[in-house]
């Protein structure tokens, strides 16, 4: 199964949504004012925000109202206009041709696949690297039982602390294992925090001041982990998270589970934050490096069939 065919099949759920409604509302129809206010609704109706709601609408205006059946046309001009806006957003912040050494810095909300995703980072994209993984939820047990093992399996080193001990302590003896033992990539987990936790929030904050301020000759990226069943609501994530951290990367996981991808859409618009990779389901071969073409052909898929 190629790229494309796979987001396709992964992103089912969105596509089903946009794309049989806007068939049923096209189809052997005019551009007027009705359909107009139908295609609206709809991708309202995808988590799609206002804004890019306003852009698209706009673009599908365009088409010449004299065709009775404008189907066709109407999918081509909207897959064209959401690639545009996501091609801006598109880049990786691993990068393998680069020899420079890196840490990343994972944060997000409760559920929202830090720690998963850490794992198949480290299984999938970083397989021929020394990589050191670092536990710094000293909340849970169970996320950091998850973590070791992600690290036995892939094999890389790891390293945690106690339960309730200081995150921000953990980082700094990860900092150093990583300089001392010369590793390649540090990825360094974080307990799941609330976005409206001032003090979750400040706790995050000052953990990734003892990294950056480590080594100034180290490369730390900041990525935010968000969960695409959220919908809408991963925007005011982005808003929180970004103004504390200063996000560098976003992953959205758990999109084969959701008929909301179209957030990801309005969070691309808003935001200049690169999207990095994509979840699109459990495996690490899921962990797909985000790609506009891929994700706009495949919400938007026309089928005469359909």
């Amino acid at each position: 199964m190629n790229f494309l065919s796979k987001f396709k099949t992964k992103l089912s759920k969105t596509s089903s949504l946009l794309s049989s409604n806007i068939l049923d509302t096209f189809k052997s129809k005019k551009v007027d004012s009705n359909t107009l206010e139908e295609l609206e609704s709809i991708l309202i109706t995808s988590d799609i925000s206002l804004d890019v709601v306003s852009q698209l609408i706009g673009s599908v205006q365009k088409i010449n109202t004299q065709k009775n059946d404008v189907t066709e046309a109407v999918f081509e001009i909207l897959t064209k206009k959401i690639e545009e806006i996501l091609s801006l957003r598109e880049k990786q912040f691993i990068d393998l041709n680069e020899n420079e050494k890196k840490i990343i810095l994972f944060a997000g909300v409760n559920g929202s696949g830090k720690t998963t995703t850490i794992g198949k980072i480290s299984n999938k994209i970083l397989s021929n690297k020394k990589v050191l993984i670092a536990a710094c939820d000293t909340f849970r047990a169970a996320a950091v039982e998850q973590l070791e093992n992600w690290a036995i399996r892939n094999e890389n080193d790891f390293i945690s602390g106690d339960l309730n001990q200081d995150p921000a302590s953990i980082a700094y003896k990860a900092c150093e294992k990583f300089k001392n033992d010369n590793y390649d990539y540090l990825l360094v987990d974080t307990a799941g925090r609330l976005s409206n936790n001032a003090n979750l929030i400040n706790q995050l904050v000052k953990l990734k001041k003892v990294i950056t301020k480590y080594d100034d000759d180290f490369k730390v990226e900041t990525v935010l982990v968000l969960d695409g069943t959220n919908g809408s609501n991963m925007i005011k994530q982005v808003e929180i998270f970004g103004e504390a951290l200063n996000i560098s990367s976003l992953i959205i996981t758990k999109l084969d589970g959701t008929a909301k991808g179209g957030a990801l859409i309005s969070i691309a618009n808003k935001y200049e934050i690169p999207i990095s990779y994509v979840g699109l389901g459990e495996s690490a071969d899921d962990l797909m490096s985000f790609s506009s073409s891929n994700f706009a052909k495949s919400i938007l898929y026309f089928d005469n069939q359909l």
